[in-house]
């Protein structure tokens, strides 16, 4: 699930920017950029122009390779529960994509420092949710995966098995029903 989430974090949008462009700052007209930041590159917006998409730094590449050690962890771990080469690749797969989604996050902190004096307005968006619910998600399952391994309190088939006193400790007297005659007591 931490692995789905992060991929569908990649593609959506992850930071919003707004900047106010006024006549105060010496535009002709009363308007506002808009910058849409995603995995791939970012997309700018002014009021009656047509949308431009730049390319960017391509922080979805370790996104991808997050999800990528995500989902080998995941199979590990469902394959070979309870071993160690599992749990360790699930904690491996949680640390990476912390550290990938910390990376990414640092990139919209640097973005509102780059507007310290402007009129700028920096949002957090639905991708960078979804990427910080997974790197979550992810530390979670590397907690449950180290958990120490539960066996069952008894064997099912000694449990069942024709024995005067089960697993459980507990005798259970059956009598025998009314029409048979009683033995007579052994020597």
């Amino acid at each position: 699930m931490a692995a789905l989430m992060a991929l569908t974090g990649s593609f959506l949008p992850l930071f919003r920017l707004q900047q106010h462009l006024g006549v105060a700052r010496g535009y002709p007209f009363e308007s506002s950029l808009s910058l849409t930041e995603t995995a791939w590159g970012s997309t700018m917006e002014l009021p009656g122009q047509a949308p431009v998409d730049q390319a960017g730094s391509p922080v979805g590449v370790p996104v991808l390779i997050a999800v990528v050690v995500l989902v080998v962890a995941a199979l590990a771990g469902f394959s070979r529960a309870g071993r160690g080469a599992g749990r360790w690749l699930i904690a491996g797969g949680a640390v990476f994509t912390a550290g990938v989604v910390a990376t990414v996050g640092m990139s919209g902190i640097g973005l509102s420092a780059v507007g310290d004096g402007l009129d700028l307005e920096v949002t957090i968006a639905p991708g960078m949710w979804l990427l910080i619910a997974g790197a979550l998600l992810a530390a979670a399952a590397a907690v449950v995966a180290h958990l120490p391994f539960r066996k069952p309190w008894a064997d099912p088939a000694l449990a069942y098995a024709d024995t005067p006193t089960p697993p459980s400790g507990v005798a259970i007297t059956v009598l025998p029903p009314d029409d048979e005659t009683p033995r007579p007591p052994l020597p």
